[in-house]
């Protein structure tokens, strides 16, 4: 009998022995199952190897990726993760509307620490003016101080640059205009990414520059141009005539002396004749045309 139960005891022992042994090896195999993963279980203490990880996006709901993997819709957390650097980056629903460049980042993880990342995926603002350019700078939205250095209209502003502040806008004879973030990123979506911002005018308009009329377009210059032909005109017939009469006398005069002078009077006549008349047509033609013309802007 003492036998038997001795047996009986040893059978149970390992039995009992190799139950322990099996969900031993399970919990090995369990644990170094959980530390190859990236991502941890929550109840993760921050006294243990592990740092503790939240994600946001704007505009919110983007698909977040932490060192390659998906772990879901923003707001994401808290994911515990080992201590270390990893890249954070948020996939947006359209990339053709995002701008390269601020769809993630790199942090490292404290050990025990909570970090919450905010990735900004809206894109920039493009803000005109009119007139343009204007003088625009961040200020505070209620004492109007200046939070950042002045630049020009265009300029691309970052939505998170606006955030808690205002534009101020400054020109040359118009009033200073100031927009909130708020109102200028609701033009800017109204505008499909563009802000037009139309200054007010201050100063009168400068009164239009009377545009001179051309001399050879005035009514006195045109009458002058007819009166002045006519005058030569009638002063080539007189001088004609004296011509004729020295021509007369070179034919009757029989002085050898006096013939060549007479000769030479007669051309001299007969050239101022010739462009008196030439000048006189020209002068009484370019009148005419002028006066023909007048409705001709």
């Amino acid at each position: 009998m003492t036998t038997r139960r001795e047996s009986r005891t040893k059978g149970w022992s390992v039995t009992l022995w190799s139950v322990a042994l099996a969900a031993a090896l399970q919990g090995v195999v369990a644990s170094e199952a959980l530390a190859g993963s990236e991502i941890q279980p929550d109840h993760a203490g921050p006294d243990s190897a592990f740092a503790s990880l939240r994600v946001e996006t704007l505009p919110p709901g983007l698909l977040v990726v932490v060192d390659g993997v998906r772990v879901g819709r923003a707001p994401v957390g808290p994911l515990w993760l080992p201590a270390k650097r990893v890249l954070v980056q948020a996939l947006p629903l359209d990339p053709r509307r995002f701008e390269p460049g601020r769809d993630g980042a790199t942090l490292t993880l404290t050990r025990g620490r909570d970090t919450t990342i905010v990735l900004d995926l809206r894109p920039s603002v493009l803000v005109r003016s009119v007139p343009e350019p204007a003088l625009i700078a961040l200020v505070h939205p209620v004492s109007h101080r200046l939070e950042g250095p002045a630049s020009e209209t265009p300029i691309r502003l970052l939505p998170s640059a606006l955030a808690g502040r205002a534009i101020r806008l400054e020109a040359s004879a118009h009033a200073d205009t100031v927009f909130s973030d708020e109102a200028l990123l609701a033009l800017a979506a109204a505008g499909d990414g563009v802000a037009t911002i139309a200054l007010r005018r201050v100063a009168p308009d400068p009164l239009p520059m009377m545009k001179r009329k051309p001399i050879w377009r005035r009514t006195w210059v045109r009458l002058s141009l007819i009166g002045i032909g006519a005058a030569l005109t009638g002063s080539a017939a007189i001088l004609r005539r004296e011509g004729d009469r020295w021509y007369e006398r070179y034919q009757s005069s029989s002085d050898p002396d006096a013939i060549p002078g007479y000769f030479d009077k007669t051309v001299h006549y007969d050239r101022l004749a010739s462009a008196s008349l030439g000048a006189g047509q020209v002068a009484i033609t370019l009148g005419l045309l002028l006066l023909v013309t007048e409705s001709v802007p």
